[in-house]
């Protein structure tokens, strides 16, 4: 069985989630899975994370300390770089996530036997068990809407657009092929981005419900705030342009952007959050600036990814509202490979 790494990005872990941060290295190096490395890559921390995972693992860990916050996507790909050059697979694991002891073995022995897989997670469960995910599509608007599991028992993995990056297990060659996560997104919609070049390259992306993983989810930032949800709605426009088949591209700038833009300026207003309008603002000012570049970085043909797409008729519909749809879509996704 290939070398596997288990890439653990840290920032600030030490004191924003005390021994959770232990346990999801503990669980790294619990793997039944006997050929594995764990690297812990930190982001800059300030808390003296770095040393403390040093001084606590020693050998057992590989640690790299980077001398500022890259984010998650050019902080993972810098990261890529220190694994041995013999590993096979990558997987990506968010410090605030806690594997099963069989999570590595099972979702790399399925990756072996399917070589068409190109990237693949196990069961997202939130720590309370409030929330069961096995990643998701997107929506006609290119919203994300996330697979849950709450009325849906699963028997066979099934084909999703994109794998949760907080747990995602992908094959270390074709990372490399891709140039791995795109680094201007920084955080937020990174994983959907990557995926969608994932299903364009030729590869699937498969959510095994054999096996999962424990998230506190949202763990390293605890409290929304205006910098996260920049990001977040920023990113989820650049992933649109890029990689939605035409006519939703379309539907989505002429229709579902204005209509966002008119409601962040009312919730403006009525909750007396000017920052939110300056940062919308923000928004569309950066993505007319970016549109030509982020029309070229359009791969081709993007219809390939139009059986992952939720439909939605109206673009004020939530997406909780396009989980309904999900089961309609469920017959043509479940995967081949069980």
């Amino acid at each position: 069985m290939p070398k596997v790494s288990v890439i653990i990005l840290n920032y600030n872990g030490k004191s924003k989630l005390g021994s959770l941060l232990d346990d999801c290295i503990s669980s790294a190096l619990g793997q039944s899975y006997k050929n594995i490395e764990v690297l812990f890559v930190d982001n800059g921390s300030t808390d003296g994370s770095c040393e403390y995972v040093r001084a606590r693992y020693g050998d057992k860990v590989k640690v790299i300390c980077f001398d500022r916050n890259y984010g998650f996507a050019l902080g993972n790909n810098l990261a890529s770089k220190f694994v041995s050059k013999d590993s096979g697979y990558l997987v990506f694991l968010n410090p605030d996530a806690v594997l099963d002891p069989n999570y590595v073995e099972v979702i790399v022995s399925f990756m072996e036997k399917n070589k068409g897989v190109g990237v693949a997670q196990g069961i997202q469960v939130f720590m309370d068990e409030s929330f069961i995910s096995l990643g998701g599509y997107v929506d006609s608007y290119g919203r994300g809407v996330e697979f849950t599991l709450k009325n849906i028992m699963l028997k066979h993995p099934i084909m999703v657009l994109w794998a949760s990056g907080s747990a995602m297990v992908i094959r270390r060659r074709l990372f490399d092929r891709l140039k791995g996560f795109s680094p201007e997104l920084f955080l937020y919609h990174d994983e959907i981005d990557l995926c969608s070049r994932v299903w364009l390259s030729g590869y699937a992306v498969v959510s095994i419900p054999f096996t999962g993983y424990r998230h506190l989810r949202g763990g390293v930032v605890r409290d929304i705030n205006w910098v996260s949800w920049y990001f977040a709605n920023r990113n989820r426009w650049l992933t649109t342009i890029r990689y939605m088949p035409l006519k939703n591209l379309l539907l989505s700038l002429l229709i579902a952007l204005p209509l966002e833009f008119i409601i962040n300026l009312i919730k403006s207003v009525k909750r007396k959050e000017r920052l939110r309008a300056l940062l919308y603002v923000k928004i569309l000012l950066f993505l007319v600036k970016k549109l030509g570049d982020n029309m070229k970085k359009r791969a081709g043909d993007t219809s390939g990814l139009k059986k992952l797409i939720v439909n939605v008729k109206s673009p004020l519909s939530k997406e909780i509202e396009a989980v309904a749809n999900i089961p309609r879509i469920i017959s043509k996704l479940i995967c081949p490979y069980t």
